[in-house]
């Protein structure tokens, strides 16, 4: 029954998004999109259960997460109708009218939300009433990957400010060429942890596998695609001097 309604509730969640785009002519809303749809598969899995302390206390975490990056991207790119590239790039060769084909893209999204907020499923299984100590470590550690994933957001939006047209190599954009993507992967290893203290809740490693797939075979590949045809030569030198995705701390300027 819980696996029904998350499903209908992503559908509908997806299609008020694309009723979103439709209005903005932007298919960069889904990224908004994406954040809150997985704010809400989770709260549906933590809520359908009993609401204890423990559960409230890690709902602040998930929904700091999920309002910090979608605001963020709400901020910097749809209130200015900016428009991701990679959106510009996917749709290109589509035989299909642009609309539908956002509209099924769209769909595929909610289904991806589907595997990433696993793990919140088996957090709600939890007989836990109360936030044991390894529970407030591991909060601990996904409030600092979230802080991480900010700084990394707000030294790309003040470089692009000051340097239009430069590749970001500074502070820990010089350790990683996507160290946004590392935190937020980071992130969800420890919304997955949270499930494991919960019998099958191992089961939830789908989630930070999909994300990483997502991240660096899809996501990743596509804006540096990107990056490649506006930066040339300069963009080809950073991908060779910095790592893709795990940061290289041993890196020294």
């Amino acid at each position: 029954m819980i696996f029904l309604m998350v499903i209908c509730a992503i559908f509908f969640h997806m299609c008020l998004i694309w009723g979103w785009y439709i209005y903005q002519k932007n298919p960069s809303v889904v990224d908004v999109g994406w954040a809150s749809g997985l704010i809400l598969v989770s709260l549906v899995y933590l809520y359908n259960s009993a609401i204890s302390p423990r559960t409230m206390t890690l709902s602040c975490v998930l929904l700091l997460w999920g309002f910090r990056l979608g605001f963020y991207l709400w901020y910097t790119r749809i209130r200015h109708g900016i428009i991701d590239k990679r959106y510009v790039t996917l749709s290109e060769n589509w035989k299909l009218a642009k609309p539908l084909g956002f509209f099924f893209n769209f769909q595929l999204q909610g289904l991806l939300i589907l595997l990433i907020s696993l793990p919140w499923y088996f957090v709600a299984k939890s007989n836990q009433q109360h936030m044991s100590s390894l529970d407030w470590a591991i909060l601990f550690l996904a409030v600092i990957a979230i802080i991480g994933e900010t700084c990394a957001d707000h030294q790309l939006m003040r470089f692009k400010k000051h340097h239009a047209g430069a590749v970001c190599n500074q502070g820990l954009w010089f350790y990683s060429r996507h160290p946004n993507y590392f935190f937020e992967w980071l992130t969800w290893c420890f919304f997955y942890m949270f499930a494991l203290l919960t019998p099958l809740g191992w089961m939830g490693f789908i989630s930070p596998l999909t994300l990483y797939v997502i991240m660096t075979r899809i996501t990743g590949p596509m804006t540096e695609a990107g990056s490649m045809k506006s930066k040339g030569p300069l963009y080809l030198a950073y991908q060779q001097s910095t790592p893709m995705f795990f940061p290289k701390l041993w890196r020294y300027k």
